[in-house]
């Protein structure tokens, strides 16, 4: 089967998880003897060339804090570009259908390629596409800023209709209820873990000894790290002496060193910077628990999986995409998304309430055996292969899906700067 991927980004220039995510898919779909090509954006900064990997999109790059511009009408007429309509992108797109002729078109994160206009362009084209939503990228497809424009997400809902995988029913939920409607068909299929299964571990941890908690991922509030630095405050002032936090990646808010020294946390918590992912990987088996106290909108949380497909018991928000597939007690614990409760949970491991190892080895049994991405492709290999059935009759041409953007584009352009 011929399959194009389309992705904003794609490593080795990527921002996180998702586009890690699309390659993964990418190289598997490949290995199973697929002809996959990928289409997308200009690198930020030089890559090596890869025969399969075509980055000829142009990038509106808005996760650049200053790729937006500082006055209102710069930042409108991007946010326009980046996520309705950019003819250039229509033309590379069209053009390059003509070229390859897929199948089938598997969609990854596209905003900052003018996103609803692609999509709208595969649905003026008919060609049969399958949208792998790890995020909820049809609702920023549909607002400006954060606000959803009520009428495009009228428009999105009329017009835009194929095959949805999406990674938590949250998700689904939390992309129909700002009033954008999935229609066609919509299936449930988790992220995925890769690589080969390590030796099972040996050691865990018993009452009385050093907990080791870790953290790996955005150091900032979002992701719960204050929520993290307060819980181990209050460990601290119960008493409970016997813990060290270490947390890893990049620091992306300011208050969080400054937490840590005003809490005189300094002996407890300790920022370990930036690591390679296989480094994590191997990293993970040092620790007891992987603290997860992120955002309750979290789609996913594929960082959690990691942990315990090496024996290391995450503890997580209670209410969040990853807390739908793994099981309190069973595979992780779970918290509310307060300091108390995650200090409540560690307590529980520190004073001999909860016993990890049978957590442990529950969790990384079913890491591997449910989440492989050797368990999950055959899924969405299905899903491609059930779009790529759908008829093509009455297409319209990629020249007229051009002069369309072109229209749309200078229209937005206008009525913005009125």
């Amino acid at each position: 089967m011929k399959i194009l991927v389309l992705s904003n980004l794609y490593p080795p220039d990527f921002l996180g998880g998702y586009e890690l995510g699309c390659a993964q898919v990418v190289d598997a779909l490949r290995g199973r003897g697929h002809d996959v090509q990928v289409l997308t954006a200009a690198p930020r900064s030089p890559v090596p060339r890869v025969a399969h990997v075509h980055r000829r999109f142009e990038l509106i790059d808005e996760w650049n804090p200053n790729g937006l511009g500082y006055r209102p009408m710069v930042h409108d007429l991007n946010n326009a570009e980046s996520r309705y309509v950019n003819a250039f992108n229509v033309h590379v797109l069209t053009a390059f259908l003509d070229e390859f002729k897929p199948d089938v078109v598997f969609i990854s994160h596209i905003a900052g390629l003018g996103g609803l206009a692609l999509v709208l362009a595969l649905q003026y084209l008919k060609m049969p596409w399958v949208w792998h939503l790890g995020d909820c990228v049809p609702r920023m497809l549909c607002s400006k800023r954060w606000e959803v424009v009520p009428q495009l997400a009228k428009q999105f809902g009329n017009h835009v209709q194929g095959h949805y995988i999406v990674v938590s029913r949250q998700l689904q939920g939390e992309i129909e209820e700002s009033g954008i409607a999935l229609e066609g068909r919509v299936d449930l299929i988790p992220y995925w873990i890769t690589g080969e299964r390590p030796a099972a571990r040996e050691l865990f941890h018993q009452p009385g000894r050093p907990l080791r908690i870790m953290s790996a991922g955005n150091v900032s509030r979002h992701k719960g790290i204050d929520i993290l630095i307060e819980a181990a405050g209050l460990l601290r002032d119960a008493g409970l002496a016997g813990f060290h936090v270490d947390i890893y990646g990049k620091v992306a808010d300011p208050v969080i060193e400054p937490l840590i020294r005003r809490l005189n946390l300094t002996d407890r918590v300790t920022l370990k910077g930036v690591r390679p992912q296989q480094e994590l990987f191997t990293l993970y088996r040092d620790y007891d628990v992987f603290a997860f106290p992120t955002n309750e909108r979290e789609p996913f949380g594929l960082v959690p999986l990691e942990a315990a497909a090496r024996g290391c018991v995450p503890v997580i928000t209670r209410v969040c995409g990853i807390a739908e597939w793994l099981v309190h007690g069973v595979h992780c614990l779970k918290a509310d998304r307060t300091p108390a409760a995650f200090a409540a949970a560690l307590a529980d491991v520190l004073q001999g309430r909860i016993a990890l190892e049978p957590i442990a080895r529950r969790g990384e049994a079913a890491a591997w055996r449910d989440f492989h991405i050797d368990t999950i492709l055959p899924k969405i290999e299905s899903k491609l292969v059930e779009a790529s059935r759908q008829s093509r009759a009455g297409a319209g041409s990629g020249g007229e899906a051009y002069r369309l953007a072109r229209m749309a584009e200078q229209l937005t352009q206008v009525l913005i700067q009125e």
